[in-house]
């Protein structure tokens, strides 16, 4: 009787958990919200936005990204990733992800995609 009474509470956390992530997820900001949008549309060809798998394999989803980078280095990694320079190299090529395409953006979908970004990481 034990054993199904601390089943039954186990089962009942994780129930509340899953409530608690979905809550907090409606409560993100509008520019979150926007930002993720632009993820799905402009990355999630390739890159798992939400909780499943990448569609491609080598592809690392969003939530791992912060994984990547130095807290505080994502303006560097979203410029060496998908972002086209401000100004084209005058010879050579940038250092990127050899298949990854660059997307132009404006300066607030930047904004939105570094805070959708920003709001996977779990470092302070």
């Amino acid at each position: 009787m034990n054993r199904l009474r601390h089943a039954w509470l186990a089962t009942g956390a994780v129930a509340v958990l899953a409530v608690v992530a979905v809550e907090a997820r409606a409560e993100d900001s509008p520019q979150i919200q926007a930002g993720r949008a632009l993820a799905k549309r402009h990355c999630g060809g390739c890159h798992a936005v939400e909780t499943q798998n990448s569609p491609l394999a080598d592809a690392p989803p969003f939530r791992d990204l912060h994984l990547r980078y130095a807290a505080g280095d994502l303006p560097r990694m979203l410029a060496l990733g998908m972002l086209p320079p401000d100004r084209p190299p005058e010879e050579g090529s940038r250092v990127t992800h050899p298949r990854m395409p660059s997307a132009t953006l404006d300066a607030d979908e930047v904004a939105e995609l570094t805070a959708y970004v920003r709001s996977l990481d779990p470092r302070p």
